[in-house]
C-alpha cells in the first residue's frame, strides 16, 4: 500500500468523523438541556438533527455529477467552513427558529462531504478488501461519540449548552483537517497509481470471479422489485438508528441517572465502532447477506433487553447491541448496494439509497422525541424498531432471492 493510499483512508476517516460522528453522534447530549433552556419539547429540538439530516441527504444526490479532480479540493474546504461556521453560530442562538436556518447550512455542508463521497472514494482507491477499508472509514463516525458524548456532557453541565456548540465546532474542524491539507485525487490512476488491490482484482476478474468496476453512466431502473425492495431495508435500518440518540433521555425516563444515560450513549457509540468493524471483516468472509442478517439478530437481542430488564448492567448491555445497527446503516447498506446491483451499477444505486436513508434518519429522529412527548415513553419505539427489523428481513429475503434467480438466469446486467 503506498503513501496516498493511507492518506485517502486517513483523510475520509476525519470527514466520516466530522459529518456523522460529532454531527449527529454527539447530538443525543443536547437536547434536554436545550429544551429545558428554551422551554420546547424534546421533539422539536431533535429537529435541529432532523433539518440537518434531511437537507445533508438531497445535497448528498448530486456530489457524484460534481465531484471532478478539479472540484474536490473546494467541494471538502467550502463544506467544512459551512458545517463549522453553522454549528458555532448555534452557540448564538436564541429561539428554535434561529437553530433550523443553521440546520440547513449545517445540512449541506454536511451533505457535501458525508458517506456518498467518502464510499465512492474508497470504491476507487481499493479493489481488495473493501469491506474492511470501508468499515475501517464508517467506524470512525462512530469515534467522537465514544470520546466526546462525556466530554461534550461535562462541558454543558459546567458551562452550559452554548459552550457545548463551541467545542463541537472545534472538532469538526480538527477532523477534517486531514482531508483539506493531505494531497490525494479522486481516483488513484490520476495519481499514477493503482488501487489497492488491483492485481489480485483483475486475476479474480479473469476467472470470472467478481464483476467489472466501471464508473461509466448506465442505464439503471429504479422501479426495478430488487431495488425497491433495498428502499425498504434501508428506511427500516436506518429508522432503528435513529433511537440511540435518545438513550440519555430513556435512562431518564426510567428513573436511572443522567450518567446512566450518559455512559449508554458512550457504550452504544463505542459498540457504532466495533460493530462497524467486525461487518467489514465479516463482509469480506461470509458476504454483505449473512453479514446484516447476524447484525440484525444482535440489534433484536439488544432491543429485547433495552425493554424487559431495567437493571444498569443490562441497560449497558442493551446499548451495545443496539448500536449494531450503525454498521448496518452505513456499511451494511453500501456492501448491500454493491452485492444486490454489482459495483457497476454502485453509482446508480447507492446515493439513491443514502439519500432515502438519510431522509427516513432524519425524520425518525424527530419522530423518537416526538413519540416520547406525546406519550410520556420511550418503549414505544423500541417496540417501533422490532417491526422495523421485521421489514428488514423480510426485504432482505426478498431482495436476496431477486438476485439469485437473476444470477442463474444470467439476466442481471438488466436490472
Amino acid at each position: 500500500m503506498k503513501a496516498k493510499h493511507i492518506f485517502v483512508l486517513i483523510a475520509m476517516c476525519g470527514l466520516a468523523a466530522a459529518t456523522v460522528g460529532v454531527t449527529v453522534n454527539t447530538a443525543g447530549v443536547f437536547y434536554a438541556p436545550i429544551a429545558a433552556d428554551l422551554g420546547v419539547g424534546r421533539g422539536s429540538v431533535a429537529m435541529i438533527i432532523t433539518i440537518c439530516s434531511l437537507v445533508a441527504a438531497v445535497v448528498a444526490m448530486f456530489i457524484p455529477k460534481l465531484l471532478k479532480e478539479s472540484t474536490l479540493k473546494i467541494i471538502i474546504i467550502s463544506a467544512v467552513a459551512l458545517l463549522c461556521a453553522s454549528t458555532y453560530m448555534l452557540s448564538r442562538c436564541t429561539s428554535l427558529w434561529q437553530m433550523y436556518i443553521l440546520s440547513v447550512i449545517r445540512g449541506i455542508g454536511d451533505g457535501m462531504i458525508n458517506f456518498v463521497m467518502i464510499t465512492m472514494i474508497i470504491n476507487y482507491w481499493f479493489y481488495a478488501r473493501r469491506g474492511l477499508f470501508t468499515s475501517i472509514v464508517m467506524a470512525f463516525s462512530g469515534v467522537p461519540g465514544v470520546l466526546l458524548s462525556p466530554v461534550f456532557s461535562n462541558i454543558i453541565a459546567d458551562s452550559g449548552w452554548r459552550t457545548g456548540f463551541v467545542w463541537a465546532a472545534a472538532a469538526t474542524l480538527i477532523c477534517c483537517v486531514p482531508a483539506m491539507i493531505l494531497p490525494f485525487t479522486i481516483q488513484p490512476q490520476n495519481s499514477g497509481l493503482k488501487p489497492y488491490g488491483y492485481d489480485e482484482f483483475m486475476k479474480e476478474r479473469e476467472m470470472g470471479r467478481t464483476v467489472v468496476i466501471d464508473d461509466r453512466p448506465k442505464p439503471f431502473n429504479f422501479f426495478n422489485p430488487k431495488f425497491l425492495l433495498a428502499m425498504l431495508i434501508t428506511i427500516a435500518t436506518c429508522v432503528i438508528a435513529a433511537v440511540p440518540q435518545h438513550l440519555p433521555g430513556y435512562a431518564e425516563s426510567i428513573g436511572m441517572a443522567a450518567s446512566v444515560g450518559a455512559m449508554m450513549l458512550s457504550v452504544a457509540m463505542a459498540f457504532n465502532i466495533i460493530s462497524k468493524l467486525a461487518f467489514g471483516v465479516l463482509n469480506d468472509r461470509i458476504g454483505a447477506y449473512k453479514s446484516v442478517l447476524t447484525m440484525s439478530a444482535v440489534n433484536i437481542a439488544g432491543i429485547l433487553l433495552l425493554l424487559f430488564i431495567p437493571q444498569a448492567w443490562a441497560m449497558y448491555a442493551g446499548s451495545a447491541m443496539y448500536a449494531v445497527t450503525f454498521a448496518i446503516s452505513a456499511v451494511g447498506v453500501a456492501m448491500l448496494s454493491g452485492y444486490l446491483f454489482g459495483m457497476e451499477y454502485y453509482a446508480a444505486a447507492y446515493p439513491v439509497l443514502s439519500f432515502v436513508g438519510g431522509v427516513a434518519n432524519a425524520l425518525a429522529g424527530s419522530l423518537v422525541g416526538s413519540l416520547y412527548d406525546v406519550t410520556g415513553t420511550y418503549s414505544v419505539n423500541f417496540w417501533l424498531a422490532l417491526v422495523c427489523n421485521a421489514i428488514l428481513l423480510l426485504s432482505l429475503f426478498g431482495a436476496v432471492a431477486i438476485r439469485r434467480r437473476e444470477r442463474h438466469s444470467g439476466i442481471e446486467a438488466e436490472s
